[in-house]
């Protein structure tokens, strides 16, 4: 397939996005995974100016392989709803994915296909349909580098499919659209890029912490559940157990709880012990059990080398 440059499109996208787009991407390494562009866009012409303004996840009864990914349209056209109602102008802009899983650096037939129909159906609203793809995983510090995205646009009644290159995107610090009651959705991601965390103030530094130290522990909300985390725990010899962090805000002071998911021999012991424990925020639930998991492993190979694990 090939893919086609324009000179004519200018994309602005906030650093809030992309960094929304890789965190979800950091929940499933192992899977595609993806969800709606929302935002605004100006036609002067044959000129086009698109501006991201959100990014909303899959919804809860997403698919997800290896090869495939198919969204909750249904979660997603709610949050869309509820974010249109506060601001009129906004617009279904397209869709991004990843496949940083699967090797593939480019759209595949099927992403194609997809995007060619979405963009030229008679309830599609604009004339163009704008697509984000994620390619390739890279070991950095830096939150925005993390990732390889390409951008690329599907003009209705256009077979040609655009590439932009980097010098048409313009990644700009501004925040993102989400609906202000957002805590009644039937399940939201709650992200560190300006997302409602709640009446709770505490919410606010757990979330600053756990996303700045243990970056792959992610927080979610849904009606069942309430407020929790959840995601891959790395420990000191390389390998990684699977968290779930609850919290239980019944009381006048929220407690929480950790359990261990299908957790090593090596561990079984403490998932039982620390399942029991109530701690007074997410932080201290986090780090105690990171450093009890350390402990742990130290303490089965014999502790024949020093590891400081306390600190």
């Amino acid at each position: 397939m090939k893919f086609h440059s324009t000179d004519k499109v200018r994309l602005v996208v906030p650093k809030a996005a992309l960094i929304t787009v890789f965190n979800e991407c950091d929940g499933f390494d192992q899977d595609e995974t993806g969800g709606r562009v929302i935002g605004t866009y100006q036609e002067r012409k044959d000129k086009l100016d698109i501006r991201v303004t959100g990014i909303i996840e899959a919804g809860p009864q997403a698919r997800r392989s290896a090869v495939s990914f198919f969204q909750d349209g249904e979660y997603q056209e709610q949050v869309f709803r509820k974010i249109e109602d506060q601001h009129r102008e906004i617009e279904h802009l397209g869709n991004w994915h990843t496949h940083h899983v699967n090797g593939l650096q480019h759209l595949s037939d099927g992403d194609i296909e997809t995007y060619y129909r979405n963009v030229n159906h008679r309830n599609h609203n604009t004339s163009f349909f704008y697509a984000l793809l994620v390619t390739a995983k890279h070991r950095s510090s830096d939150p925005l580098r993390r990732y390889t995205v390409k951008h690329y646009l599907f003009r209705r009644g256009d077979e040609r499919i655009y590439e932009l290159h980097n010098r048409q995107v313009e990644i700009v610090d501004t925040p993102l659209l989400w609906p202000a009651d957002a805590e009644q959705h039937h399940h939201k991601r709650v992200n560190p890029a300006g997302h409602d965390l709640g009446a709770n103030p505490n919410r606010v530094y757990d979330n600053e912490i756990l996303s700045e130290f243990f970056r792959g522990v992610r927080p979610f909300s849904n009606a069942k559940l309430g407020m929790y985390w959840r995601g891959p725990l790395e420990l000191l010899d390389g390998s990684k157990v699977e968290v779930v962090l609850l919290e239980d805000a019944a009381a006048a002071k929220p407690t929480y709880t950790v359990t261990l998911r299908e957790p090593p021999a090596a561990l079984k012991s403490l998932a039982g012990e620390i399942g029991n424990v109530e701690f007074p925020s997410a932080r201290a639930a986090l780090i105690t059990t990171e450093r009890s998991c350390n402990r742990a492993l130290y303490m089965e190979h014999g502790g024949k080398h020093r590891v400081d694990i306390s600190a």
